[in-house]
């Protein structure tokens, strides 16, 4: 697949799973054998285990809107720059609601086979979630 068609696959992932919440629909993009090089302790390998974790967010964060700020691909990767944003309104990461609004962003790199995303490593500013939580100062 071309770089084109790898950043549309990205732009469908986006889409479908944080911003329609249809983490159901993984399998479409993701392949089962996925590997989260940005994998939560004790999270399960593969599709099903990010499939929960992406579900965590979603229910912390059930309005959660992700915005693609840049894409820029070579080959089977595709690097992203995103903005996360949404309001604490369940638990998220052993964290109580707090009801406050949260804005975050983060850079990931994905590869891709066959028209699916196979790995992906991911910098997320959990710093800023944290204090946007009012957990740290």
């Amino acid at each position: 697949m071309s770089p084109d068609d790898n950043k549309a696959v990205i732009r469908a992932y986006v889409e479908t799973i944080f911003n329609q919440k249809q983490v159901d629909r993984a399998g479409e993009l993701v392949t089962s054998d996925f590997v989260d090089h940005a994998a939560l302790p004790g999270q399960a390998p593969g599709l099903e285990g990010v499939k929960q974790k992406w579900a965590m967010y979603l229910a912390g964060i059930p309005d959660l809107r992700v915005t693609i700020e840049e894409l820029v691909a070579e080959g089977d990767k595709v690097a992203v720059r995103r903005s996360y944003a949404g309001t604490h309104r369940g638990e998220l990461l052993g964290i109580p609601p707090t009801g406050k609004q949260l804005r975050i962003g983060g850079i990931s790199i994905f590869r891709l086979a066959e028209g699916k995303i196979t790995e992906h490593w991911e910098q997320l500013d959990r710093l800023a979630l944290m204090q946007q939580l009012g957990v740290i100062p």
